[in-house]
């Protein structure tokens, strides 16, 4: 049998080469990535939270009645209305990925929209600089900054404890 002079194949070398650069860039995507998904958790618990309490606010107004959300354990938020003990909505997290933590007890939204002034920080190993700061306001709005800020001036988040 004759050989052809031209190979069209690799040779031995040329693929190490390729497998070591490879390894290289995935070693350096990979801590970026774990970070990337890091915030994107948490950021995904705070518009959770977001959403949670904007019903809580609109089922307030359309039930024309004042309704309670509280935290019941660690990981558990509920909307109930007055001394109700069934839940209309629960939020569900865990606290070993994003911790909420709120300055008040329990956030009153009234049947005009008013609702008990809260802040909430949303946290992973009180991280300040990818934690979120959510403001509940006494008009009723709700407002998620971004992400290690605490105000729309961008003021950096000093804490995630409130």
């Amino acid at each position: 049998m004759s050989r052809p002079k031209e190979s069209a194949g690799f040779t031995l070398i040329e693929l190490m080469i390729v497998v070591t650069l490879l390894a290289i860039f995935a070693t350096l995507a990979v801590p970026s990535f774990t970070a990337t998904i890091e915030r994107n958790r948490l950021q995904t618990q705070a518009d959770e939270l977001k959403s949670f309490l904007l019903y809580a606010r609109g089922e307030a107004v359309s039930q024309k009645a004042t309704l309670i959300v509280a935290a019941d354990g660690d990981d558990l938020w509920n909307v109930k209305r007055g001394d109700a003990d069934d839940a209309l909505r629960q939020l569900k997290h865990d606290p070993e990925l994003a911790q909420i933590r709120a300055s008040a007890d329990e956030i009153k939204f009234r049947s005009n929209g008013t609702a008990t002034a809260t802040a909430f920080t949303v946290c992973h190993n009180d991280d300040t600089a990818t934690g979120l700061y959510l403001e509940v306001q006494a008009s009723g709005a709700v407002k998620l900054f971004r992400q290690g800020t605490k105000d729309a001036d961008d003021t950096a988040l000093d804490s995630c404890t409130l």
